[in-house]
Order: structure tokens, then C-alpha cells, then sequence
């Protein structure tokens, strides 16, 4: 389901549900290096929060996890002790106010972190982080593009 490609091209999943939805992130989950960072963006309702959700489930969380919209950054740990750092962009005005967060003082690895609105952050953003652009097609699916840097 999360076969990872070699030629550059995203890997493209198009999803028919929330559920869906959480399966694919949590195998996507299990891909993932001890410190990787995952880019999320789309429109609002798309299902960035959901994505994450299932992330947690594939790291082993069995925490609630919710968009951490007005806190802007959540911490959760998984059993095996890596952490998954979900991060709400959308009200930072800039790269700064992301690196005044301190993630890495905060949450070292090994650690997932997740930044939901990425594009409010992208000079902080590492450049072999996975990207995951998610939209809605014109039959309510979401559809989910994950482009991988070719070094992760």
C-alpha cells in the first residue's frame, strides 16, 4: 500500500474514507526513519488530522490524538519510546516563530514530527522531510500525493 518509488515520481492513494485514510498513514508510519519529518498541506477538512491520526496508530499511540490548532504543537510517545510531535502551522507567520518552538530541544529523536501547514514553515522544514499533499475530488475522495526526498 506504501510501496516507496524510486523515479521521483509521488506515491498517489485515494482514499474512500477516514478509515482509510488512518490505514495508509499508519503503514506509511511503519516506513519511517527514527527521525523523520513529514509535511502535510491542503485545504481545510482535506484530512491532515486525520493522516496524523493514523500515523500515531502505525507508531503504536493510543493516545487521543486531535489538531493541536490552538496550542500548536502536541507531544505524544509511543511504547517503544519515539515520540510524535504534531504541529499546527497555520497561525505561525514565519520559519522563526516555527524554530522558536525548539523541536529539537523538545522532542529529540528518534521522533516523528508532523507539521500540518507546512507551507507556513518551509525554511524550517528539513529538505529530505516526506511531503503529503492532500485535496478532495469532485466525488468527496481525498486524495493522497507523498513525495519522498530521494535521500530518505
Amino acid at each position: 500500500m506504501t510501496a516507496s518509488r524510486t523515479d521521483g515520481a509521488p506515491e498517489v492513494f485515494i482514499s474512500e474514507s477516514d478509515m482509510a485514510t488512518r490505514a495508509f498513514a499508519s503503514n506509511f508510519a511503519k516506513t519511517l526513519s527514527d527521525d523523520a519529518y513529514v509535511g502535510l498541506s491542503g485545504d481545510l477538512g482535506a484530512g491532515k488530522t486525520t493522516f496524523v491520526k493514523g500515523i500515531a496508530e502505525g507508531l503504536g499511540i493510543s493516545a487521543h490524538v486531535k489538531s493541536p490548532t490552538y496550542n500548536i504543537m502536541s507531544i505524544y510517545e509511543a511504547p517503544t519510546g519515539k515520540k510524535l510531535v504534531h504541529i499546527d502551522a497555520y497561525r505561525l507567520r514565519s520559519a522563526d516563530d516555527f524554530d522558536n518552538l525548539v523541536v529539537d530541544e523538545v522532542a529529540p529523536p528518534p521522533r516523528c514530527v508532523c507539521v500540518e501547514w507546512c507551507e507556513n514553515a518551509a525554511k524550517s522544514i528539513p529538505p529530505d522531510a516526506a511531503m503529503v499533499e492532500m485535496s478532495i475530488d469532485a466525488s468527496g475522495r481525498r486524495v493522497i500525493s507523498i513525495l519522498r526526498h530521494p535521500l530518505a
